[in-house]
């Protein structure tokens, strides 16, 4: 087989590795930035719950993050341009996590998080399409399975990296060295990374008819699962309260979920595109439901890793799988805007999982937002299985079974 035959291209790999990076520092950020907030000075919102506080901070960088995604896909696909979207995205990413650094105000780490949250949105439509260009839809899911894991594994060790590095250098060193691991990843894609062009594959109108339809659904499940993965992180201050935990193993436990994401990412892609999407896409709705649920009832650290563990296992049974069906729906032509439908909502729950935790963690009790998330998780299940059971019987070459 020629190596311009070959399901997934050489320039995946090139793309993944020259991720790692900026990956790396976003997990350290993920971390450091709920925990630095909670005791900064405030000029306007001095009374605020620190969970809240927490969770705001996230929540504007996801909200910008997932509002801007639709457009920045659309301009790339008008412009046909994918690295440049990647390479200003990065360096205005960087530049902000040396302004965290000399920041003195949380109105000013929301502000400038908003800024941040755009830049990032930017790019992962565009990444998201490079990956498609970059594999043969016979290997979709295990392309998308390797580029998630090896970006998931730099996120992963960012948690524990910025959990030590604020346990003995501080919070300004964290976000000085986020500002150089995310420029050095910025060189390495201007250099290596090549620009990708659209295979020619189907026609859009070989695309599911029901396909938007279904991508919408599935965006409406994926933002339940993101809410319930991300309500902790508003919720590390209660944490630390209540389980007596080191900023170290807070950092461990939020590792874990990636962590056993990883591992599982790539070998369910691969089962995705021999046996169908439908199955793992329900399974690991219904699991996370299930851990959602015990996240709020918790009494060591150790059963919080524990559950972060499955929490990954749960998120790759539905990530790789759904986002390998949704290019496929989408008739693999104009992914940037389609398939955003599905990042975008990725975003807006790794946003609003921050804040769901901090309004309802902060007003109500501990338990409440896990409670809550449940339920809604287990409804989106019940929408995604009603779609995807309507659509199969028309769709068989779509990889629903």
């Amino acid at each position: 087989m020629a190596p311009s035959d070959h399901p997934i291209k050489r320039q995946l790999y090139v793309l993944s590795i020259s991720k790692l990076f900026k990956d790396l520092a976003t997990g350290m950020l993920v971390f450091i930035i709920p925990l630095y907030v909670a005791n900064m000075d405030s000029l306007i919102l001095q009374d605020m719950p620190v969970v809240l506080k927490a969770g705001l901070a996230t929540t504007v960088f996801g909200l910008a993050n997932s509002i801007s995604q639709p457009y920045m896909g659309r301009l790339s696909e008008r412009l046909d341009r994918r690295k440049l979207f990647l390479t200003i995205g990065y360096m205005i990413f960087a530049i902000i996590c040396y302004i965290y650094a000399i920041s003195g105000y949380f109105e000013s780490i929301l502000f400038f998080r908003i800024i941040q949250g755009i830049a990032i949105g930017a790019t992962i439509p565009a990444i998201i399409t490079m990956v498609t260009h970059l594999s043969a839809s016979t290997a979709r899911g295990q392309a998308i399975g390797i580029y998630f894991s090896l970006r998931g594994a730099a996120f992963g060790i960012g948690s524990m990296v910025g959990g030590a590095v604020v346990t003995y250098y501080g919070f300004v060193a964290g976000f000085y060295i986020s500002a150089a691991l995310v420029l050095l990843s910025t060189i390495l894609i201007v250099l290596f990374v090549k620009e990708t062009k659209a295979p020619e594959t189907k026609n859009p109108d070989e695309a599911s008819t029901d396909g938007p339809f279904i991508i919408k659904i599935l965006a409406i499940a994926m933002f339940m699962m993101l809410v319930g993965i991300m309500l902790i992180l508003s919720l590390l201050p209660a944490y630390q309260t209540r389980l007596e935990a080191s900023e170290f193993l807070l950092g461990i436990a939020l590792s874990a979920y990636v962590i056993s994401r990883i591992v599982f990412q790539v070998p369910i892609g691969i089962l995705s595109d021999r046996f169908g999407r439908k199955l793992p896409i329900l399974a690991g709705i219904f699991f996370n439901a299930i851990i959602v649920y015990g996240l709020g009832h918790v009494d060591d650290i150790n059963s919080l890793i524990l559950l972060r563990l499955l929490q990954g296992i749960a998120m790759a049974a539905v990530e790789t799988p759904l986002l390998a069906l949704a290019v496929e729906l989408s008739g693999e032509k104009k992914v940037s805007s389609k398939v955003s439908t599905i990042t975008s909502a990725q975003a807006a729950g790794v946003a609003m999982g921050p804040l769901i935790g901090g309004v309802f963690g902060g007003y109500v009790s501990f338990e409440t937002p896990f409670h809550i998330s449940s339920l809604l998780i287990v409804l989106s299940g019940i929408l995604v299985w009603a779609a995807l059971r309507k659509n199969s019987d028309k769709n068989r070459n779509t990889g629903i079974h």
